[in-house]
């Protein structure tokens, strides 16, 4: 009976700290999944479009551009610079190696294009549409209490050892 109930205690315990651990690890979006960072199939516009809108990006999480061959990953601010490809905007950070993962701080669109030749008029440019992360996601927050949650662990693990340590005199 008591090896049932600490095998039952400690699964209970075990999804707690599931619990708490969901939403709180921030995830990283290989841009263009296995295809990756480059010119689209038949230069298709509405590629990375296409792939950006199968998932729903949170501050926290990051972009990985992944490319091999000559290309560039580059923020551009506004939309403007986005839509027309504008390789000479003046507020420009541009990534120029394969790899580079690229977290989001703050709400709102994110803007990448290539900067090489035409790439970017060839439709390899991406709209990250970066949205608040969940209260109750908070890394900070759900650390702290799945921290809270682990300290008192061992005083559980011991008073459900003591109980058993009771039953076993019992009989």
């Amino acid at each position: 009976m008591a090896d049932h109930r600490f095998s039952l205690s400690l699964i209970v315990l075990l999804m707690v700290a599931m619990a708490f651990l969901k939403g709180a690890i921030a995830a990283d979006y290989e841009v263009g999944d296995d295809y990756g960072w480059d010119v689209p199939p038949s230069n298709s516009s509405e590629y990375y479009p296409s792939w950006a809108n199968r998932y729903e990006f949170k501050v926290g999480d990051s972009a990985v551009f992944n490319w091999t061959g000559n290309h560039t990953a580059a923020h551009v601010t506004n939309q403007a610079d986005y839509d027309n490809c504008n390789t000479n905007a003046t507020e420009i950070t541009l990534y120029a190696e394969a790899g580079v993962r690229v977290p989001f701080t703050t709400e709102g669109f994110h803007y990448f294009i290539c900067t090489v030749g035409t790439h970017c008029e060839q439709g390899q440019k991406v709209a990250f549409n970066v949205i608040a992360a969940d209260e109750s996601s908070a890394p900070r927050a759900t650390l702290f209490s799945l921290s809270m949650f682990l300290s008192a662990l061992p005083i559980i693990i011991q008073e459900m050892s003591f109980a058993e340590t009771i039953v076993y005199a019992e009989r």
